[in-house]
């Protein structure tokens, strides 16, 4: 297999998967919640329009039950939402170990059976020449990795290097006027105060859209990087020393 070969495998077959991160989940699925406040309203006059009262109903506990309805609705929105993102950022991370991994299904390589990113990893260095770590992306991608242990086990290692680097994460954005309003007093939560539970209901870690950016444009870059580095080497026969 020559590093041209390889680069032309990356792009048509290993990458669109990952690429479709870029803009599909944010215009086809993250879409679905866009203009929660305005629909919550909707439910309310929904709820109050069609509420089966009598003469003896009073309106104002009608408005009061109405209104109860639509924090309720948009208050399970926005858990869903944030659920979302953490598993999309999780699914992100996952996809790519698969994908990387998947190079090494041409019959000139040993093929990866540990999609583990530590051991996809070796396998490019091994196979191709190239050091992962040493590409720009990877800080980000290594931070996409606690993301996604911390999504799926909550508190332990990973959640606690991830609040080394990103104590943001773990602060709800809804909120965020009135730490600014408090000046946070100087004062940070500890997990032990603020424990990471429930990842997976959209609790205690708080991936946003422009972390998911973050995180796509980064897992682009990563492969983009790869295949520079093969069409750089497009008459080199890989994989390397066999």
């Amino acid at each position: 297999m020559t590093g041209e070969w390889a680069a032309r495998d990356l792009r048509m077959r290993v990458m669109p998967p990952v690429l479709a991160y870029n803009e599909d989940i944010f215009r086809d699925v993250l879409k679905a919640f866009d203009n929660l406040e305005e629909r919550a309203n909707e439910q309310a006059h929904e709820f109050y329009n069609n509420y089966p009262g009598n003469e003896y109903t009073d309106p104002g506990d009608v408005a009061d039950w109405a209104q109860d309805h639509s924090y309720a609705w948009w208050e399970t929105m926005v858990s869903l939402r944030q659920s979302m993102l953490n598993l999309l950022a999780t699914g992100l991370y996952h996809l790519m170990e698969q994908q990387l991994a998947a190079l090494s299904d041409d019959y000139a390589y040993q093929r990866v059976r540990n999609t583990d990113l530590r051991t996809v990893k070796q396998w490019y260095t091994e196979n191709l020449g190239v050091d992962l770590g040493g590409l720009a992306a990877w800080v980000k991608i290594d931070e996409l990795r606690l993301v996604a242990n911390s999504v799926k086990h909550a508190d332990g290692g990973s959640a606690r290097q991830l609040r080394e680097i990103r104590p943001d994460l773990f602060e709800n954005p809804a909120f965020a006027h009135i730490r600014a309003e408090m000046g946070r007093l100087g004062d940070r939560r500890d997990e032990r105060q603020n424990p990471l539970s429930r990842p997976l209901a959209g609790e205690d870690l708080f991936v946003t859209e422009d972390d998911m950016r973050a995180y796509t444009t980064a897992a682009r870059s990563l492969f983009e990087g790869i295949v520079e580095f093969c069409e750089a080497r497009k008459e080199d026969l890989f994989p390397i020393g066999r």
